[in-house]
């Protein structure tokens, strides 16, 4: 199995744990050096007590099993030790890249159990601050696995890379998983949100 080499897990306060994982390209090294960024920025923050429907057809790569949830990835991801941060349920990511970072998606079930949308709009905005995130906005809600999510994006730079993500807050049995996607400079955000939102609508509980 491929493994992501250099990732970026900021762990926040108020033990909310919002997972910001960057990876660079997967390679066979096995090396996992990890970084975290400082810099912060004030966020832009409106939030939208209205969730959206997924409007994007499902992953249909590989489906990744992880506690409580199911989900595909697309074509081309693939699985990652989740031994690769501390906290993370499950990885997956972009084999196929020909750049420097792989876009990639992890999954961490917050230690504080169930949270709102409400609380999560409140505060993700100064965690993600705080862990170095910069052009925080909250996001127009969004429904998966026929659950309310809260929408959070930021840009982050860690382990000499430059990337933004997108985070998304599912609850479900009285556990919110924090589901954090990372995308190099060179995708669009539009085509970020799709491939996220793609992800997403393949999610399901177990």
């Amino acid at each position: 199995m491929r493994r992501t080499p250099a990732l970026t897990v900021s762990a926040l306060a108020l033990t909310l744990a919002f997972g910001v994982v960057g990876c660079s390209t997967p390679s066979n090294d096995d090396s996992t050096p990890a970084a975290e960024s400082s810099s912060s920025e004030s966020p832009s923050s409106t939030p939208s007590s209205a969730a959206n429907e997924l409007d994007v057809a499902p992953a249909a790569g590989a489906l990744i099993t992880g506690d409580g949830y199911t989900y595909n990835v697309p074509e081309g991801w693939e699985l990652q030790d989740k031994s690769i941060a501390p906290g993370t349920d499950t990885a997956a990511a972009d084999v196929t890249t020909t750049t420097d970072f792989a876009n990639n998606v992890n999954v961490i079930l917050s230690p504080a159990g169930a949270l709102t949308p409400e609380q999560v709009e409140s505060m993700a905005a100064k965690e993600l601050e705080a862990a170095g995130a910069t052009d925080v906005t909250v996001e127009p809600r969004v429904t998966f696995g026929g659950k309310e999510s809260a929408h959070i994006s930021a840009g982050m730079t860690a382990s000499g890379a430059t990337y933004r993500i997108h985070q998304y807050y599912g609850t479900n049995d009285d556990q919110t998983y924090i589901v954090t996607f990372s995308f190099g400079t060179d995708v669009a955000d539009t085509e970020a949100v799709e491939i996220s939102e793609s992800i997403l609508a393949s999610w399901t509980w177990s």
